[in-house]
């Protein structure tokens, strides 16, 4: 099967960025290469490349930095869109993660057997010009049942596949005893994330615990997503009983995994209602044997099971930093609940390794392939 993916104007594919949903793709493919299918990547050209060495063909698109405008960024990915389109080889599987390649991508059937359109945002109404596209593949339930409510005519294109973590990185790990404790957030450093709740949540628990520290790792710049200067000044400023532990981001699965093996709890507090569709971040940390503590999103619920493999705590209600606080402080105080919390997140996360959601996808395409 030839296989092609279309990835964001404003990500890098690894080795070269951090996006999630490059890299997420980028690890299925190399399980569908190792399965005998060919794929190609039409992505955004980094500054400096490097040889290919995973039997993956990557065709490079000038790329743009993301702007903070919306309209600007519409039209920035419909650019791009429409370079990859005319720049990609013939397909029979085309993947898209862009704004505009599902609606251009007719212009350019000749070249493409079957698309498939990965819905790993929420929908905002766009989906009636992707009547089109042949599959409509949701990262979770949440997004499939926004898709339908918004879109009834769409069932039968649309089905859930979910995100995959690599369990090959992102594996158990035994955790040392020690008396301090790291407590930690991965993912764009942003107000949709809840960090200031994870912040005011330690200025109430740092006097009774002064062995705990935050450690916040991710993208801070607002061209790699992250609030910028004046959002990690805010949070400083709101940490005013301790210091936060800054941690820069990185491209390497392998860094970012040791890193969470290094903390004690895992913390990943965001409210973004109509921004977080599925969560690989806690995902991850959850298949280290890392316990972790969710905010009560519905897209957790795909594989969060509250008081058996993490903790989850009200992100909506008024007390909400004190429900955090309660959250953390049971971990503190409990390592054998630390312990059997991050023995069943394991359990869980192996129901999403790349071999498995590689098979489904693979399945579907060649379902799609099959049925004219």
């Amino acid at each position: 099967m030839k296989i092609t993916v279309i990835t964001s104007p404003f990500g890098l594919i690894p080795p070269h960025g951090y996006g999630a949903v490059e890299r997420l793709w980028y690890n299925l493919s190399l399980e569908f290469v190792k399965k005998g299918h060919q794929v190609c990547f039409v992505a955004k050209k980094p500054q400096v490349t490097v040889q290919n060495k995973d039997n993956i063909t990557i065709q490079y698109v000038k790329g743009y930095s993301w702007s903070g405008s919306f309209a600007i960024n519409l039209c920035l990915d419909f650019v791009f869109s429409l370079k990859s389109l005319i720049k990609m080889n013939k397909t029979e599987i085309l993947v898209m993660n862009t704004f505009w390649s599902p609606i251009l991508s007719v212009f350019f059937s000749r070249k493409i057997k079957k698309t498939i359109y990965n819905v790993a945002r929420y929908p905002k109404g766009q989906f009636k010009f992707y009547k089109h596209v042949n599959r409509l593949a949701c990262v979770s339930k949440p997004v499939y049942d926004e898709l339908i409510k918004q879109e009834p005519s769409l069932e039968n294109q649309s089905k859930i596949i979910s995100n995959p973590i690599n369990t090959n990185v992102f594996k158990y790990h035994s955790k040392k005893e020690s008396k301090n404790l790291r407590i930690l957030y991965t993912g764009r450093v942003c107000e949709e994330k809840g960090l200031v709740i994870l912040v005011e949540a330690f200025n109430n628990l740092i006097a009774k615990y002064p062995y705990i520290e935050l450690a916040l790792m991710g993208p801070r710049d607002v061209a790699d997503g992250g609030g910028g200067e004046l959002y990690i000044n805010k949070l400083n400023t709101l940490a005013s009983k301790f210091s936060i532990k800054w941690i820069d981001p990185t491209s390497d699965q392998q860094e970012l995994c040791d890193e969470i093996v290094k903390s004690d709890i895992y913390c990943y507090p965001s409210i973004a209602e109509k921004g977080e569709t599925f969560g690989v971040a806690p995902l991850e940390a959850m298949a280290t044997g890392t316990p972790t503590i969710v905010s009560n999103l519905a897209c957790f619920k795909d594989f969060v099971i509250d008081n058996t493999n993490a903790l989850v705590f009200d992100h909506k209600a008024s007390n909400r930093v004190n429900l955090l606080s309660k959250k953390i402080e049971i971990l503190i105080n409990n390592p054998e609940k630390r312990r059997n919390l991050g023995e069943k997140g394991v359990q869980k996360s192996l129901e999403f390794s790349n071999d498995i959601i590689a098979k489904e996808y693979l399945k579907d395409f060649s379902f799609l392939l099959n049925n004219k």
